[in-house]
């Protein structure tokens, strides 16, 4: 290859010199361009005083280089330039030390380690593949800037000082990033409220105010004959009827009557640099609430209960267990859970999950009497229920529609598995007893299935017998009834949803919803969205029909198995989006929007 002559094409070849310094000053190059810009610009003519452009361009890429030694070419005694043509001066990034002999292992552990082969399998269980043996060493220089403590002071000053970098390198970006945000915003209306659902004596619903960043859960009472005196299911729901809602879009008026916002997560942001609420639960009797909230982003969060009459925010601290289940609480020593919590049957009783050292979901707990005091004879008692030490299953916590049982979901992206307590019987639980907890259907490899209850029956949706689609089965309500599921037939003794790819129908099932008498299915025919519902004593199925012909729909979340109204979430391709109730109260009855 002849060398580059730039003075027979260029009309300046030193400006051209100082336009490859100046372009290489603010772009991380490729590493071929880098060499062929390097070995070419050694036949460009420059004067006696400059470094040849070959060296400065490698001092240059070092200095931008997140992991390479610094460079400072303007410190080199032999460097001279004017003021003119001087490199144009940029924030350093911080460079992390690395420790060259910091290893980790892939394959079988190392003896001489004396790691739990069953503990750390760094494999799927099913794998036909053996384990490296001997094990590989991968360098790993980096790994010590992992600190899930989050208290090492070296490596909060490294993190210190690249946000400072970062901050500084952009900092030209300033009106490019705020013009972003205005355009967002233009975009949302900030004032704002949900749909409220019904839940016992009270209308439910979230509102955000234009300026404010976080939401605030409210409330409203429903009027004398709405109904709705109880909780889960045992409401007279079918009376809950929701008010028409007059509300002018100003942040003051109230959505409902005697709106009150119970929890307003602005309030609990004030002074945090990261605030993040997970789950908030009314109390059976609605005179508490149970939240979870996340202060640090490291995703470890709090367990709150607040007294909604006297305003009292009790935050649950580690109890001492040394002499048993029961305890003091130990004084400073917040309880650390998962965001998913469950209310038992009274206000008396919570359910909460914790983690494990990889932040894992694997142990669910009982808490009894949470708000005992040193003054009474009761003290609060953690009972362990059910923990998961596969580390290839993630767990959660949640409640039967009808309040009935507590589940405990175990689940990897194949394979899953549910653990039942009947919540009449949550207060016989024992760390003595063997098994507190009942299995629906001991996992089977490659098989998911998600429950929910009704009228003594299990809902199932799975795919048993490695069907393509998801089934929609029933059974009895009784532990390991995997022999006895069924499928849900319809009037003409033909499956709802068989889990095949019927050219006939071209349905498929996504999520399920049961109440008391009715199952809300959402899902897909012949790829559109579509919602049907089927009553259980009539054995019919209806799908709900809409005026768009291109729309999205799918469930909001619902509280109440007795009630005799869903509401739906509705997004159309024209742009507009709003949410809906649609009555249910039987297979022959209209499905207009209310």
């Amino acid at each position: 290859m002849a060398p580059l002559n730039p003075s027979s094409a260029l009309p300046s070849s030193w400006t051209f010199y100082r336009r490859i310094l100046a372009t290489t000053t603010q772009l991380f190059l490729p590493t071929t361009l880098f060499n062929t810009l390097a070995f070419h610009s050694a036949f460009i003519p420059r004067p006696a005083n400059i470094l040849p452009l070959s060296t400065l361009l490698t001092n240059q890429r070092q200095k931008f280089h997140p992991f390479a030694a610094v460079v400072d070419p303007t410190k080199s005694s032999s460097f001279s330039m004017s003021s003119s043509t001087s490199v144009s001066t940029h924030p350093t990034p911080p460079i992390p030390r690395r420790e060259e002999d910091r290893v980790i292992y892939a394959g079988i552990p190392p003896p001489s380690l004396h790691w739990d082969a069953t503990k750390h399998p760094r494999q799927a269980v099913d794998s036909p593949h053996p384990l490296l043996n001997p094990p590989i060493p991968i360098p790993d220089p980096y790994g010590w800037l992992r600190d899930d403590s989050r208290t090492n002071p070296e490596i909060l000053d490294y993190l210190k000082r690249e946000n400072e970098y970062s901050q500084a390198v952009t900092s030209h970006l300033g009106s490019v990033r705020e013009g972003i945000y205005k355009e967002f915003l233009n975009s949302l209306q900030e004032t704002d409220y949900s749909t409220p659902r019904s839940r016992g004596r009270y209308w439910y619903y979230t509102r955000t105010f234009e300026g404010k960043s976080y939401t605030a859960y409210c409330r409203a009472p429903k009027k004398s004959n709405s109904g709705g005196d109880g909780e889960d299911g045992t409401d007279d729901g079918d009376t809950a009827v929701l008010p028409k809602i007059e509300w002018d879009g100003s942040k003051e008026t109230p959505i409902l009557p005697e709106e009150e916002i119970y929890l307003d997560v602005n309030e609990l942001a004030i002074d945090k640099t990261y605030c993040s609420v997970g789950s908030v639960l009314p109390s059976p009797s609605h005179e508490y609430i149970a939240y979870t909230v996340d202060y640090s982003g490291d995703e470890k969060y709090e367990l709150h209960v607040r007294n909604l009459k006297s305003g009292v925010d009790v935050a649950l601290q580690v109890l001492d267990t040394n002499n048993g289940e029961s305890g003091e609480c130990v004084e400073n020593v917040l309880l650390e859970v998962t965001d998913s919590i469950e209310w038992g049957r009274d206000d008396n009783t919570l359910y909460y999950m914790t983690m494990d050292e990889q932040q894992r979901p694997f142990r669910l707990y009982q808490r009894r009497n949470w708000n005992a005091s040193s003054g009474t004879n009761e003290s609060a008692v953690d009972t362990l229920l059910k923990e998961e030490l596969d580390e290839l299953y993630w767990c959660d916590v949640s409640k039967s529609l009808d309040g009935q049982y507590i589940f405990m979901d175990m689940a990897t992206k194949e394979t899953s598995e549910v653990w039942f307590l009947a919540t009449e019987e949550e207060e016989m639980v024992s760390s003595s007893k063997e098994e507190n907890m009942k299995c629906i259907a001991q996992r089977r490899n490659k098989v998911l299935y998600e429950v929910e209850h009704a009228q003594n029956r299990w809902y199932i949706w799975t795919n048993v017998d490695n069907s393509p689609n998801m089934k929609l089965m029933s059974c009895p309500a009784v532990p390991d009834s995997a022999d006895q599921w069924t499928l849900l037939l319809d009037s003409n003794e033909e499956p709802l949803f068989d889990g095949s790819l019927d050219t006939k129908t071209f349905k498929a099932l996504e999520s399920v919803l049961v109440l008391k008498n009715h199952v809300v299915i959402s899902g897909r025919e012949e790829g559109v969205p579509r919602v049907w519902v089927y009553d259980v004593n009539g054995k019919g199925m209806r799908r709900l029909e809409f005026e768009e012909e291109d729309y999205d729909v799918g469930l909001l979340g619902h509280y109440e198995a007795n009630a005799t109204c869903k509401i739906l979430s509705s997004s159309f391709s024209i742009c507009r989006c709003f949410d809906s109730c649609f009555p249910v109260r039987s297979s022959s009855d209209s499905f207009d929007g209310l």
